[in-house]
């Protein structure tokens, strides 16, 4: 699939690409890469939508790290089935972000994890990808 190029008015980015097993870029991966470049851009226009869909699903939706302001109000404005999403939080700094994402992903009961983290925060996206293939999901990461 080929890269997604956002370019929001106040000349931030953000850039959406997806990474296959071997580190080329493919459609068999299945970890999406968000990266924004200016912290102050807000992804909900587009994400919001896309919860709304997932949280359809009969398996958790599961975020990691939400922004604070992605709170359950917001979520249920934009119709979403909040019974069917779980949010995960590392903030105490016990558990790597992207480390309780790649558990999440293996342990099967959700069909996408959205994983907000920092951009210094490093896992190898293929170890993702095979957490998420053994899970039968899909992995969403938001750097910022």
């Amino acid at each position: 699939m080929p890269a997604i190029h956002y370019a929001p008015v106040n000349r931030t980015r953000a850039t959406c690409h997806h990474t296959s097993r071997d580190g080329s870029h493919g459609d068999s991966s299945r970890v999406t890469e968000i990266l924004l470049h200016n912290n102050r851009v807000s992804l909900h226009p587009v994400l919001l939508p896309m919860i709304t869909q997932l949280s359809r699903h009969n398996r958790w939706l599961t975020l990691i790290n939400p922004p604070a302001d992605l709170n359950r109000e917001l979520l249920l404005q934009a119709g979403a089935i909040t019974g069917h999403i779980q949010s995960l939080h590392s903030r105490d700094h016990r558990h790597e972000p992207l480390k309780l994402c790649q558990q999440a992903l293996s342990a099967g009961t959700s069909h996408t994890v959205i994983a907000w983290c920092e951009p210094n925060r490093y896992r190898p996206l293929h170890l993702l990808d095979l957490a998420a293939n053994q899970g039968d999901a899909q992995a969403i990461l938001v750097r910022h």
